[in-house]
């Protein structure tokens, strides 16, 4: 993995020497940096730190595991089907759990919880929960299309 070096990367590009699992480890990257990019104020506290450590930790394995259906080191198209999976099943994520969110944030607020202003261990469990059924449900998505895959593969032997 390159961090600096622009042109020796260029090089092993034209030279298709880059693997999927390089493509993986950009990825991971990418989104680990996207992730730390949260702005953090004053008024952060150890729950706002937890909960993007946990993201963090739930999109590294996500992925991988999304690798590793996908095929791993003899993988197909990774990067095509996991971004335009993640995409639609990103929107219709945001579709479904906006209600759910707002419903628990409510309820918990109405229980007379503390939910408004500092993050709390809610906050990191919600984090924890939704990124993780995103991760499962793009997990579930690849794997459909991996196994589609290999029976067309196996047809057309």
């Amino acid at each position: 993995m390159y961090f600096w070096n622009i042109s020796k990367l260029k090089l092993d590009l034209v030279a298709n020497k880059l693997t999927t699992l390089c493509d993986l480890k950009y990825l991971i990257a990418t989104l680990a940096l996207l992730s730390l990019s949260v702005t953090y104020s004053e008024n952060s506290n150890l729950f706002d730190y937890l909960s993007t450590l946990v993201d963090i930790c739930v999109l590294t394995f996500g992925t991988w595991f999304c690798y590793r259906v996908n095929g791993g080191k003899t993988s197909k198209d990774f990067l095509r089907r996991y971004l335009s999976i993640g995409w639609v099943v990103g929107i219709r994520f945001i579709v479904f759990s906006m209600p759910v969110v707002f419903a628990t944030y409510f309820l918990f607020d109405f229980a007379g919880f503390e939910v408004l202003g500092d993050a709390t261990l809610l906050d990191v469990g919600v984090t924890l929960f939704f990124s993780s059924f995103f991760y499962w449900r793009v997990f579930v998505h690849m794997k459909q299309v991996q196994l589609t895959d290999e029976k067309q593969a196996e047809f057309n032997k």
